[in-house]
């Protein structure tokens, strides 16, 4: 798929992560009959995507009946195999919605994974809400924690994120395992990044800039240089500086300026 990219630690991440469907019907359904889907969901797994999504086309083309847990792997297939994201955001949310219990987990963690690597953070975060509390039992659940901390941190929220990523260290051994770099900045131990809008010989003035964001919808700060005698007017905390640089694009296009620089621990 073609997205805005989040930064290559994230995708990195989301690729590395098997897709075990297998493992999640297990979880919501004794039995299940295997149509032709179990070949081609091999395929996919095994990355062979063109292959996959011509044998699915044929599946899904078919005149057999369909059961309703076939028709949501089905689905879910698709998405995973769709090279356009709106289609693939469609499959999605009708598995989340309509789809069976087994597979609607799988589906809201990658609805939200697609959500984030567009850009939109807040309508990820609600995906992994209700993942979490519509199947708190389900091991999809517990690996949300590692995607709600970088939601948070893509909305500069650092303190929330290190807070998510912590919890997904000690919930899920997965997870656990891939956190462990991010988690390296909220052990104080990495660089802390903010968007910067602006510097003021005057308080007034950074505070007149100050209101303004808040206005705007960025929750904004003034930090009083120890060297000299600016007040500089932030936004945000980040872990990257890809996540910093991507958050600064939304502050330019709401009429500000606004630079990354390197943030002072709080």
């Amino acid at each position: 798929m073609s997205f805005r990219a989040v930064g290559p630690a994230v995708i990195a991440l989301i690729s590395a992560i098997a897709v075990d469907v297998h493992a999640v019907i297990a979880q919501g359904a004794a039995s299940e009959p295997a149509g032709g889907l179990a070949p081609i969901q091999a395929l996919a797994d095994s990355g062979q995507t063109t292959e996959a999504r011509s044998e699915l086309e044929a599946w899904l083309a078919s005149a057999a009946s369909r059961t309703a847990v076939e028709i949501s792997w089905a689905r879910l297939l698709r998405a995973r195999l769709s090279a356009d994201p709106e289609s693939a955001e469609v499959d999605y949310v009708w598995v989340a919605i309509e789809g069976d219990a087994a597979h609607a987990p799988e589906a809201l963690l990658r609805l939200a994974q697609l959500r984030l690597m567009r850009g939109e953070p807040n309508r990820a975060l609600a995906d992994l809400d209700q993942l979490r509390a519509s199947f708190p039992a389900n091991r999809r659940a517990e690996e949300a924690w590692l995607w709600i901390g970088h939601a948070h941190e893509a909305l500069g929220e650092l303190d929330a994120a290190c807070g998510a990523w912590e919890r997904a260290s000690g919930e899920n051994p997965v997870s656990g395992g891939a956190v462990r770099e991010v988690m390296t900045v909220c052990a104080d131990a990495g660089d802390v990044f903010a968007v910067q809008v602006g510097a003021f010989g005057a308080a007034a003035g950074a505070e007149t800039i100050r209101r303004r964001l808040e206005e705007a919808g960025y929750p904004a700060y003034v930090v009083a240089g120890t060297d000299d005698d600016l007040h500089r007017v932030r936004t945000g905390r980040f872990a990257h500086v890809t996540s910093a640089a991507r958050f600064a694009d939304r502050v330019r296009g709401s009429g500000f300026e606004a630079v990354v620089v390197l943030a002072e621990r709080t």
